[in-house]
């Protein structure tokens, strides 16, 4: 049961960013459109004929897709082993469970009509954590993770690593060497997202100012406004799209091992 859940999160996932990132282009072609978050994606999605009942069945896959990231994390299916590398990479799938899970319960309070999100969420969490003893500390640390974690996933998209988990010799001959190549772009699109919310972080925990702490959508806004405007935005959103096919491809194609 738990494995056709965890395709359905990544077929979620894969919805979502594909409507991220197709609001940012249309945005970056002032053809309409925003600069928008996950959660954002989930309101338009209300807006849509039978919104409500695309609400509840990506509840079911992104509520799924946490349950399953830490049963993987604990039960270890994917044999990531008790190594650093092993352990950093299931300390990983619990985040990815706190984070999906927390969105599945919102498309969820979205369904039903008791609201979600206000979009401020990085600074409210930044706030709550300086608050605690050595939070600056703590979100400080939290911010070089990502960091990191970014650079890494930009890393591993210029090198051209695809994930070992996804048999692509099941996708058919002509979509492999597209939907790879496709993928390492939109890897690395988020990649440089992830590294400026990471610096985000830093930022609020150096400053002592939790309203430095932001989003997906300031930080997609400040990679555009600092650079080449429209252009890296149109690009940014392209690699959103990307990695929204990436996710389609673990849906399709990911090994998913019995966690019992």
């Amino acid at each position: 049961m738990i494995a056709p859940l965890a395709r359905l999160g990544y077929a979620s996932k894969a919805l979502i960013y594909a409507i991220v990132g197709g609001l940012a282009i249309a945005a970056a072609t002032n053809h309409g459109g925003r600069v928008t978050d996950t959660s954002g994606a989930l309101r338009v999605i209300l807006t849509q004929p039978f919104g409500r009942a695309v609400l509840f069945i990506l509840a079911a896959g992104l509520c799924g897709y946490a349950t399953w990231r830490i049963l993987d994390s604990i039960l270890d299916p994917d044999r990531n082993g008790t190594d650093f590398g092993g352990l950093v990479t299931r300390i990983g799938n619990v985040v990815r469970a706190i984070v999906y899970g927390a969105l599945g319960l919102e498309a969820f309070r979205l369904a039903r009509g008791l609201g979600g999100s206000n979009g401020n969420e990085a600074e409210v969490w930044a706030a709550r954590i300086m608050d605690w003893p050595l939070g600056v500390w703590l979100l400080g640390l939290a911010g070089a993770i990502v960091t990191v974690y970014g650079g890494w996933e930009v890393i591993r998209s210029v090198k051209g690593n695809v994930d070992a988990k996804v048999d692509y010799s099941a996708a058919p001959a002509v979509w492999r060497r597209p939907v790879i190549r496709i993928s390492r772009f939109g890897i690395g699109a988020r990649g440089l997202i992830i590294v400026t919310l990471g610096t985000f972080l830093l930022r609020a925990a150096l400053q002592h100012d939790p309203s430095q702490a932001h989003g997906t959508r300031e930080s997609v806004i400040e990679l555009a406004g600092r650079f080449s405007g429209p252009w890296l935005l149109a690009a940014i959103a392209a690699g959103l799209m990307a990695y929204a096919v990436d996710q389609f491809a673990h849906a399709m194609w990911r090994r998913i091992r019995p966690v019992a």
